[in-house]
């Protein structure tokens, strides 16, 4: 069976009072990633996951911080880890 590796973005806004704290939470989290951040409260993630089901949970988990207005996935890509490790040049 192929692996599969799934690829999304997430935008969240959060209070800016709160910004630090949102960003250390997500910065903690497994296979995430702050791709970019605006003081007004706005925070680009990026994340990889083995699953969608756990990209939804990570979804779960941020919109549940506190300062957190609002967390949606904005991409979502299925690739084939084999796939993607040619393409970035891993050796196999």
């Amino acid at each position: 069976m192929t692996e599969e590796i799934h690829i999304s973005s997430l935008l969240v806004r959060c209070n800016p009072a709160q910004m630090e704290a949102v960003l250390a939470e997500i910065k903690s989290m497994p296979r995430a990633e702050i791709s970019q951040t605006d003081p007004s409260g706005k925070i680009v993630v990026l994340f990889e996951a083995d699953s969608d089901r756990a990209i939804g949970d990570a979804l779960a988990k941020i919109q549940l911080l506190d300062g957190v207005a609002s967390a949606a996935l904005v991409f979502h890509q299925t690739c084939d880890a084999q796939d993607l490790a040619i393409e970035e040049g891993v050796p196999q």
